[in-house]
């Protein structure tokens, strides 16, 4: 019978000593070779030189100096510098030899191997979520859900809520087994996988499948995070396929292990899983009393009342670090000042909400669109209108559910009756932003090509709304979008007779296509 190999890893601390080390080796080598030879030669390998000290130290009777390969290779040295799995134990201790280190200052204890929270993000301040922790307690422990999905828009704090939930005494006392792993870069499956096994198996196996990953599940409690799910999401290959054939072998196969999915869309398959040991968590801004312990506790200053109004009007996390960043260096921390600007959305929160929106379907967009132009008054008979050249009722209905429901870039405000869809303050302004830059894009494309393909913003949507009548509303939406796409125009042509008499072109090229001939006539009608 064969005896199992003892196999080690570096702890956090360690992982950090074998840094150091590392550095001070390589700086002294670099020294001594500028000392003996006045250079550093090309192709010359700091990796190749721990490799074969290493390997005397393995094997001493044979002449690394003269032969090759080493007794251990690349894959191995890496695996213990970068700590995130096992390696044999003889390697391991070389290894710390080479570096002149103490190895048993440098391994993993027994609660270290079973925990490899290596790749989670680290524990930072944290506010409020009291009831989004109970709720996903209660599911993973009480209800013993086999796969839990959190959802919701970027920097709303998922995986920070998870990071705590992980740390909770209730959940590390269930687990043997914690592990987190990040989808960020949409590793191949193979190499989550492989992750997986080793870490289970404690370094015993190296390779594996998800039968093998099952059995695991099944005889010791294990908790797996995957964090970054909607990286998976839609990518029609094998990889994805294996991806969801193990998701769903964890939700369906009866165990006592626990499968956390982080994503900010809610995916569509593991929707249809729901039921018994199956719970998905949408995770919305922070509430207001949330929002102003944040601010409150970040050293901002201000009235209540002003405290109050800004975390209404900011409550992601992400975002809110932005604004708490920006009153400190340019108003000391006191939020008056800043309080007398509109919604704030610099570059930083551009290109951080261009990246959501690069998830979404062209009518997730128009949708998104028409209710920034009804400036969050949007009701249900009122996008119909809006919409009907574009999608059927039974379109209008899902493309709603799937921006409140998985995207989580469109809410509901219940408090009305009938109810009105809403965007996010800081959401509303981008989209606003974006549909002016998208339209006038658009329109010197026109300009400059005489050619409409039908899809422009300013045939598709209304600037200023008819139905129903709202003088006040209409106002708003001149001041909002009319003014500013004839000014962004003017700007680019430097001329109004210019931009008047292509924009007459423009009607004639398509007048009663859309909504472009009440839109061109609003543009013309602003000159005057």
């Amino acid at each position: 019978m064969s005896r199992k190999r003892l196999s080690l890893k570096a702890s956090q601390r360690g992982k950090q000593l074998i840094q150091e080390a590392r550095t001070k080796k390589n700086d002294q080598a670099r020294k001594d070779r500028i000392k003996e030879k006045g250079w550093i030669e090309p192709g010359w390998d700091m990796e190749a030189i721990f490799l074969k000290e290493a390997s005397k130290i393995l094997e001493p009777h044979r002449d690394w100096d003269n032969f090759g390969p080493y007794a251990v290779g690349l894959a191995t040295w890496r695996r213990f510098k970068e700590a995130k799995c096992q390696i044999t134990a003889e390697n391991f201790i070389a290894f710390c030899q080479v570096l002149d280190l103490n190895w048993e200052e440098i391994k993993e204890n027994e609660t270290d191997t079973n925990r490899d929270l290596s790749e989670a993000p680290s524990l930072a301040k944290f506010y409020g979520r009291t009831q989004e922790l109970d709720q996903l307690q209660q599911q993973i422990i009480a209800q013993n859900c086999r796969l839990v999905t959190v959802y919701g828009m970027g920097g709303v704090g998922k995986s920070a809520l998870v990071r705590h939930l992980v740390e909770r005494n209730e959940i590390a006392k269930r687990y043997d087994f914690v592990i987190w792993l990040p989808l960020q870069s949409a590793p191949p499956f193979p190499e989550i996988l492989i992750k997986l096994v080793q870490f289970l198996s404690r370094g015993e196996q190296e390779t594996g499948n998800i039968d093998q990953i099952m059995q695991y599940l099944h005889r010791q409690r294990c908790l797996i995070v995957l964090d970054g799910w909607e990286e998976i999401i839609g990518n029609h290959s094998e990889d994805y396929t294996n991806y969801n054939l193990f998701v769903e072998r964890v939700a369906k196969e009866s165990h006592k292990s626990c499968l956390l999915l982080l994503s900010r869309r809610r995916p569509k398959n593991i929707e249809r899983l729901e039921g018994q040991f199956v719970y998905s968590k949408r995770l919305g801004g922070l509430s207001y009393e949330d929002g102003q312990e944040f601010l409150r506790t970040e050293g901002l200053s201000g009235t209540d009342s002003e405290i109050e109004e800004l975390s209404r009007r900011y409550n992601n996390p992400w975002i809110l670090k932005r604004i708490i960043g920006s009153v400190n260096s340019s108003f000391g921390g006191d939020i008056s000042n800043f309080m007398m600007l509109s919604i704030f959305v610099d570059e930083v929160t551009t290109d951080f909400l261009d990246r959501q929106f690069q998830a979404l379907s062209q009518a997730e967009i128009n949708l998104i669109y028409w209710v920034a132009i009804r400036r969050n008054t949007a009701l249900w008979n009122q996008l119909l209108q809006d919409s009907r050249q574009l999608l059927t009722d039974s379109h209008l209905l899902q493309t709603l559910n799937d921006l409140i429901s998985r995207h989580s870039l469109l809410d509901i405000n219940k408090e009305e009756i009938p109810v009105i869809y809403i965007l996010d303050p800081v959401i509303l302004k981008y989209s606003t932003k974006r549909f002016i830059f998208k339209t006038c894009e658009q329109i010197k494309q026109v300009f400059t090509s005489g050619v409409i393909n039908g899809s422009e913003l300013f045939i598709t949507h209304n600037f200023i709304t008819e139905y129903p009548k709202d003088e006040e509303l209409n106002q708003e939406q001149i001041r909002r979008f009319v003014k500013p796409i004839q000014q962004t125009l003017l700007a680019q042509f430097r001329s109004q007779q210019h931009v008047e008499t292509q924009l007459n072109k423009v009607i004639s090229l398509l007048e009663a296509q859309g909504y472009t001939s009440k839109n061109i006539s609003h543009l013309l009608s602003a000159f005057e």
